[in-house]
């Protein structure tokens, strides 16, 4: 019996959604927050290594829009006068070896609205860009992280690693 290959996965499509606002199909880039832990540097035993804080990096995100439109704004600048920042929902499908997949990204953060580029005969972009507070991604409905930077919350996988300090320091 030889060994099964997976296909590459492909992104079939991707809805954006801010404050429960449907862009569908009008999403050009999007990069999600990355998970990521802060290292510092140390050197001893004539070695240099990093070793980890147990903090966690501040989580940048860019999600950009193919239409100027006024309910970005309105969103953006409601989010920043009551402090909670603005909501955004990813709903897309994956492909991969003849199946689609569902995933979803939920994002809430504080964000700057960026017009970018503007030229005859395009369409434009607006970009909202900022940091997120809490953010989740599921797959297939299964829950692969969720980070709430408000509750102490690092859930990855199932495993929450910030349970352990929260016990500490609560």
């Amino acid at each position: 019996m030889g060994t099964q290959v997976r296909l590459p996965q492909s992104v079939v499509d991707v809805s954006v959604f801010i404050e429960g606002n449907g862009f569908a199909g009008l999403t050009d880039k999007i990069s999600l927050p990355d998970i990521e832990r802060i290292l510092e540097t140390s050197k001893a035993g004539g070695f240099e290594r990093d070793v980890d804080t147990g903090v966690f990096k501040k989580m940048e995100f860019e999600v950009g829009v193919k239409e100027f439109n006024k309910i970005i704004y309105t969103a953006a600048s409601t989010g920043i006068a009551s402090g909670k920042g603005i909501g955004i929902v990813l709903k897309g499908s994956i492909l991969q070896d003849g199946t689609k997949i569902p995933f979803v990204a939920t994002i809430q953060g504080k964000s700057g609205v960026a017009l970018g580029g503007i030229g005859a005969g395009d369409g434009g972009t607006t970009t909202l860009k900022g940091t997120a507070e809490r953010f989740s991604y599921e797959l297939n409905g299964e829950e692969l992280v969720h980070m709430d930077t408000r509750n102490m919350i690092a859930k990855i996988a199932g495993v929450d690693h910030l349970e352990v300090l929260r016990q500490h320091i609560l």
